[in-house]
């Protein structure tokens, strides 16, 4: 893998812990919020910070190019 590859996966985990963390802070928010809501929020803050997903198939979220 090039060092980009390492600084853009690095960043996609980064994101992962951001995303979770914020999550399970405001768990009490989410819990009895449909899955397609979560999701979205998901994908909001992944295309804010760079990362724009669509649902595709079974995934909720697959990188458009």
């Amino acid at each position: 893998m090039t060092n980009q590859n390492n600084l853009e996966s690095q960043r996609l985990i980064d994101i992962c812990f951001s995303l979770v963390s914020c999550a399970l802070d405001h768990a009490d928010y989410w819990k009895n919020k449909p899955i397609e809501e979560k999701m979205t929020w998901v994908s909001n803050q992944l295309r804010d910070c760079g990362f724009d997903t669509i649902p595709s198939g079974m995934s909720w979220g697959v990188l458009k190019k």
